[in-house]
């Protein structure tokens, strides 16, 4: 899984406003207020994310994709960050973080509410005292937007997505095929497939207050990628 989406992941979010992201997660990093500056980006992709935090902080990233992470490597090779090849479900890096961070409704891959306790229990043990963990998360009414008639085409001068989605046991499946236009100008044809799962708010304040996080807050935020929830937990 994400074998394929690595290959093209950066064209794809290339009108990401990833200092839109940044601005969030600063917001919410003061009304938190931990107490040292170490973090950890869960799930951190291609790096884009600990590019710009690591100017203020002393960052990690953590991804399941080891092509992912060795994008990032080459982005990140004049930054002192430490990157993991690990699954969020259960990690632990070696250190303790004053900040986490989890972006892109990376937490609704998570498909089981076993799994979203278990992530937590994670988290918890990797906070220090008074750290904190800021994520979002979609809802349904963000698939159902997103997929009208259950497929959704995103076609650019040089890619072509298109995502068929459907619903199985209440986990939303999807089997993405891309067409990526190559430096020699011929198309190429790649297909990957996910699964993710939508959560309550009382899910995931149970989850988080079972394994011993404080739910701070819960941010509505429309202007970034779609309307979703931005949560703020602390230890």
């Amino acid at each position: 899984m994400y074998k394929v989406f690595s290959k093209l992941y950066d064209k794809f979010m290339e009108f990401s406003d990833y200092g839109a992201w940044e601005k969030q997660v600063e917001e919410l990093i003061e009304k938190g207020s931990p107490d040292g500056k170490r973090l950890l980006d869960i799930g951190c992709g291609t790096g884009e994310l600990l590019l710009r935090m690591a100017k203020n902080y002393q960052c990690d990233g953590m991804d399941i994709s080891e092509e992912m992470l060795k994008i990032a490597q080459k982005k990140l090779k004049h930054r002192e960050v430490k990157l993991f090849l690990g699954d969020m479900v259960e990690f632990d890096t070696g250190y303790r973080y004053d900040i986490m961070v989890s972006l892109f409704d990376t937490v609704n891959h998570l498909v089981s509410l076993e799994e979203l306790e278990e992530h937590f229990k994670s988290v918890e043990n990797s906070l220090n005292s008074n750290g904190i963990y800021i994520f979002d998360v979609v809802d349904r009414e963000f698939m159902e937007t997103m997929f009208p008639g259950g497929v959704f085409v995103d076609n650019r001068k040089e890619i072509t997505c298109i995502w068929e989605h459907e619903i199985e046991e209440g986990i939303d499946y999807i089997d993405a095929t891309y067409f990526l236009k190559n430096s020699r100008g011929s198309w190429e044809r790649l297909k990957e497939s996910y699964a993710k799962k939508i959560f309550t708010h009382t899910e995931i304040e149970e989850c988080a207050i079972k394994v011993g996080l404080k739910m701070i807050t819960r941010v509505i935020n429309d202007k970034i990628a779609g309307k979703r929830s931005v949560y703020l937990l602390k230890k």
